[in-house]
This record gives C-alpha cells, sequence and structure tokens, in this order.
C-alpha cells in the first residue's frame, strides 16, 4: 500500500453547523456541531497545500458549507490552485452568487438530495420545489458557461427505500447531472462508519495512507467517517505535513497492513476503502 509524504486527498471542513436535520444524519448523535472554520486558518491551509497543487481539495464534511459566511471569499480564494476541488450541498442556500463562485473555483459539485415523495420527511425542513429549483437553476448556469464543472446528485438508501424509488432517483437526474450516485445508509444507531448491510471480509483501508480529514476547529479526524473520535492532531499547532508523518499516523498504518485494527474507530467501522475513491458499495451511474 502506497505511504505518501503529503495527503493526496484533504478535506477541509467549512462548517459543522447545518440548517438541516436528516432523519439518518450521523450528526443526531453528537453535540456541539455549530461550528465555522476561521477564514485565517482556512487561507493558511490554502497556502500549504498550494504547494502540492495535485492534491484533491474537499470542502465539506459534517455540516453546509454554504452556511459559511464568508463562502464566497473562501471560493475566489482557492480558485486556480488546485487541479480538482470538490463540494456537497444540501442546495437549499444556492443562490446565484453562491453558485457564480463555485462555478469559477470548483471542479466537481454533489448535490445531496432525495426522492420527491420522501423528501420532506428525511430533510427536515427542507422543501423539495425550492430545493429542486436552486439545483435546476445551478445546473442552467453551469450549462450556459460551458460544463465548467462536473456535477452528481446523491440519495440515501434506507431501510424504507424501495427499489422502485431508487429507479425513479435515477431516471429523474441521470440525463441531467454526470453522476447519480445511490449511498448505502451508514452509522446507524451512533455507530459511526457501520454499515446497514455488513461487510463480510475486512480488507486494508487506504485512508490513512490517503487522506486527511481537517474539522473547523482544526482538530485532525481519521476519515469522513470519524465524527467524533479522539483527535489524532491539531492544526492550529503543527502544519499538515508534520501531523501526516507523526506517530499516530504509522501506527494507524500499520493497523491497516497487518489488519491488526486496534485504533477505536477504525475497529468499529466496516465503511473501510479498499482503494483510493472506492468504497465498494452503493451505486453510481455515470452519463
Amino acid at each position: 500500500m502506497p505511504d505518501y509524504q503529503f495527503p493526496k486527498r484533504i478535506e477541509i471542513e467549512l462548517a459543522s453547523a447545518c440548517n438541516l436535520k436528516c432523519t439518518y444524519c450521523p450528526r443526531h448523535f453528537v453535540d456541539n456541531l455549530k461550528g465555522f472554520i476561521d477564514f485565517s486558518l482556512y487561507k493558511r491551509l490554502i497556502d500549504e497545500i498550494s504547494g502540492y497543487p495535485e492534491t484533491i481539495i474537499v470542502l465539506h464534511r459534517r455540516g453546509e458549507s454554504l452556511l459559511h459566511p464568508q463562502f464566497i471569499e473562501m471560493m475566489s480564494y482557492i480558485r486556480g490552485k488546485f487541479k480538482t476541488i470538490q463540494l456537497a450541498t444540501n442546495a437549499t442556500l444556492l443562490n446565484k452568487d453562491k453558485a457564480q463562485a463555485i462555478i469559477d473555483a470548483a471542479t466537481f459539485l454533489s448535490f445531496s438530495i432525495d426522492t420527491p415523495q420522501r423528501f420532506e420527511k428525511t430533510r427536515i425542513p427542507a422543501v423539495y420545489e425550492k430545493v429542486e429549483a436552486n439545483i435546476l437553476g445551478f445546473l442552467k448556469m453551469n450549462k450556459e458557461q460551458g460544463n465548467k464543472i462536473d456535477t452528481q446528485v446523491s440519495m440515501v438508501r434506507t431501510a424504507e427505500t424501495l427499489e422502485t424509488e431508487t429507479a425513479m432517483f435515477q431516471k429523474i437526474w441521470q440525463h441531467k447531472v454526470d453522476r447519480v450516485r445511490i449511498y448505502d445508509q451508514h452509522s446507524e444507531n451512533g455507530v459511526f462508519g457501520s454499515m446497514r448491510q455488513r461487510r463480510s471480509r475486512r480488507k486494508p483501508c487506504v485512508m490513512p495512507f490517503y487522506e486527511m480529514l481537517i474539522y473547523c476547529d482544526g482538530q485532525i479526524g481519521r476519515c469522513n467517517h470519524d465524527w467524533d473520535g479522539e483527535p489524532i492532531g491539531d492544526i492550529t499547532k503543527m502544519d499538515i505535513k508534520q501531523i501526516w508523518n507523526n506517530g499516530v499516523y504509522h501506527d494507524l498504518r500499520q493497523q491497516q497492513k497487518a489488519l491488526i485494527i486496534t485504533d477505536p474507530v477504525c475497529k468499529s467501522c466496516d465503511s473501510w476503502y479498499p482503494r483510493e475513491g472506492e468504497q465498494g458499495t452503493g451505486e453510481v451511474t455515470a452519463k
């Protein structure tokens, strides 16, 4: 398994706060998710990472990034500095100014929604017609500007989701966006990273070799399935490269290589990634 000198992918959480209370979201089991990253810390991170322009940058995690009061300035600051800049949103706050800031800076945007018949029961208190209009408005703007960024819609498949619903979701969106993704529900009952349908054969996870997750308060998480584990670093006290090469990361990598996993977060997780960017669960349909 490769061991990079610097993360190949870095998630920077702009906001842990969110304006929705989605019924299947793991945030229900975490306290005090109301924060925003300080703009000066964000700029310091971007300045360090810009020395590695091939790094994949992801500007979301536990909250809604568009809630950040300096979101447009953040997109302007990162513009043109990286080959790949990804973002996800629930699209409730997607106005023309924010849409343009995203088109100007990002390379990929994912809309987190649901089927029309379930949307207002699962993504509380959003209204489907308003969110759909925001997404279609963004797609129109993007098309008029030459489809500058790739787009995706995603939904969560729960125990209540019918096959007819996922088929309908794909039919609605498959010719409007570049990719339709169906996620299997995870992190039920406060067990972060647990899958609704457990995976039988554990494989080494590439995340400790590949990705760094930086929460909005500067604490470092293990990966996108680490919602409130003991931090493995503090970016306000050290830089990215120092943390990436610290003893904790080294230990996590050794555990994965040997498949003797003792870290409490990783041990209870079955959302591991056997390959970079491929978890091997759910469904993805491209144009």
